[in-house]
């Protein structure tokens, strides 16, 4: 991951209103304009143009303010929750996990990979975590819709879980074109058959066509895409739901532990349906490999 000193040097941090170079004053980034954008007392950089509205964003949910913590990330690491993880991860397909890392992991070392949406976690040391909100193990706050980057600075885009939360996804997918550049590779996973989950909203999901749609539309050429997580993942998340938010509260305890139980033992043994190319039939995620041309 290139550091944000180095991300300055380069010239690659701009305004998100005004795209104009920024350099560090102290704690400040200033502008070409005179705007100013503060740091946080961490050093990361605060690059939203409404940052009330963001910060209201940001506490909105409950799910994410508990999840997005710095106890919640330690909390990973603990011997359950390990355990957890491995009996519940998410089996990604075989194309989903290569087109990753065509996408990001085939980069050079100072290359820009940008996560947009990303932390706490961060998937690949390369990336570098842009959010709405100061969480753990993020390294811009900053806008999806107004990325604060200059246009043709990033060399791969990573960006999952994020563009059913966004308002205006297709404005989103133009400034990822933007600040793309030429031969630079992108990819998108997205879910489809989910329920319901807002970060603190959801306002969309995509099939695997409209999915490609939204960025070839940017102006993207979409190089491959179909399943990232499949069907039977599906089916046990969404009973899982289903039970959790339908069933009587004295039924609804019991009845989860039993189908999680049931589902570590059914997802890894129907993980193979992702793969069949009617996968994404009833897929939970959807890829979507993209480049901007040259």
């Amino acid at each position: 991951m290139i550091s944000i000193r180095e991300q300055l040097d380069r010239g690659l941090l701009v305004c998100p209103r005004t795209r104009k170079q920024l350099r560090q004053q102290g704690d400040l980034l200033i502008s070409e304009d005179g705007t100013a954008y503060r740091l946080s007392a961490d050093g990361v950089p605060i690059l939203l143009i409404d940052t009330a509205e963001a910060e209201k964003y940001s506490r909105g949910s409950a799910v994410m303010s508990r999840q997005y913590t710095a106890e919640a990330v330690q909390q990973k690491s603990s011997i359950p929750q390990r355990l957890k993880a491995f009996l519940f991860k998410d089996y990604r397909t075989r194309a989903s996990r290569d087109a990753f890392d065509k996408a990001i992991t085939s980069t050079s070392g100072d290359a820009l990979c940008l996560s947009i949406g990303g932390g706490p976690d961060r998937p690949h040391p390369k990336l570098v975590n842009l959010n709405i909100g100061p969480f753990p193990n993020v390294d811009i706050v900053g806008d999806a819709h107004q990325l604060p980057y200059t246009d043709n600075s990033a060399d791969a885009i990573y960006c999952e879980a994020v563009l059913e939360h966004l308002e205006d996804p297709v404005r989103a997918v133009e400034e990822m074109f933007r600040i793309l550049k030429p031969g630079g590779k992108l990819i998108a996973i997205t879910p489809f058959l989910q329920a319901f989950h807002g970060y603190p909203n959801h306002f969309q999901n995509f099939t695997v066509i409209g999915h490609a749609r939204l960025f070839s539309r940017a102006g993207f050429v979409v190089l491959e895409s179909g399943t990232s997580v499949g069907p039977m993942f599906t089916l046990v998340d969404m009973g899982y739901v289903f039970i959790r938010d339908y069933f009587p509260r004295f039924l609804s305890f019991p009845c989860r532990v039993g189908w999680k139980l049931l589902g570590a033992v059914l997802v890894p043994l129907g993980s193979f349906l992702g793969d069949r190319a009617n996968g994404y039939v009833m897929a939970s995620t959807t890829y979507v490999l993209a480049q901007k041309s040259h």
